[in-house]
């Protein structure tokens, strides 16, 4: 039970980062094309680093037990519905992004 809740915290965290990633990548494209310059093309650069966020935020949760706490990691009820929050807030932010770049061309 608690690593089920330290692996949702963890997904929840490398989601909403990951989420910001790509909005940021939308907006400019200088990023955008430093993402392409670290793997070839960006949306593996964001494919890495969205491992790379969970993979981090799962060892800072297992190795800080004040950190657990501190975010009340052991919810697992908090934690599966912020998820499903994060998850779709992303998803919306993103699309939200996309139109408007597609109603201002």
């Amino acid at each position: 039970m608690k690593e089920s809740a330290i692996s949702i915290a963890s997904a929840t965290i490398a989601i909403f980062l990951t989420g910001w990633v790509i909005i940021a990548h939308d907006l400019s494209p200088d990023f955008k094309q430093s993402l392409a310059s670290l793997t070839g093309n960006h949306w593996m650069s964001v494919s890495v680093i969205a491992i790379v966020l969970f993979i981090l935020s799962l060892e800072l949760l297992i190795g800080f037990k004040s950190a657990r706490r501190f975010l009340r990691v052991y919810d697992i009820s908090l934690w599966s519905t912020s998820l499903v929050a994060v998850t779709l807030i992303m998803v919306l932010g993103i699309l939200a992004v996309l139109i408007t770049q597609f109603l201002s061309h």
